[in-house]
């Protein structure tokens, strides 16, 4: 809310429109912070398969007789089992973290289209009205927030 009381956009909002836009900046962080987890996690996925496939091709493979069964040498190694079940663990994870995700944007796209929707209500006097670019523009900049259509 601190960061509403900009003073670019402080004479052109009143009390609830900067009630709103703060919701609006607070449900952003929410998904920004949701979306930038997913990407951790869908990265160190990435990283321990491919960590795991560099293992067995260079130190298991070598070790392995032509003779012995594939299977049996995956499944007896530890280091496979753990880091398929990080892999199996992480997949649940995301898959959580992607309902939290949703959740978010919804309710940001919800508050964002509402505010849009009732864009006449928000501005009170004819200053503010012919002013409200500015805080179009300023949410756009500071938040990347696109408060001027949907």
């Amino acid at each position: 809310m601190n960061a509403l009381n900009h003073w670019k956009i402080k004479p052109f909002v009143d009390e609830l429109t900067s009630i709103v836009l703060a919701q609006l900046v607070d449900k952003k962080a929410e998904k920004d912070k949701w979306k930038k987890a997913i990407n951790q996690w869908g990265l160190s996925m990435i990283f321990v398969v491919l960590a795991t496939f560099v293992y067995l091709y260079y130190y298991k493979l070598p070790t392995a007789s032509r003779f012995s069964n594939p299977l049996t040498l995956l499944f007896s190694d530890e280091m496979v089992w753990i880091c398929t079940g990080f892999i199996i663990f992480a997949s649940f994870y995301m898959i959580w973290m992607k309902k939290k995700y949703k959740k978010a944007d919804d309710d940001f796209e919800a508050i964002r289209k509402d505010f849009i929707d009732r864009n006449e209500e928000w501005w009170s006097d004819e200053e503010q009205w012919n002013q409200r670019h500015v805080v179009f523009e300023f949410m756009k900049h500071e938040y990347n927030i696109n408060i001027l259509h949907k």
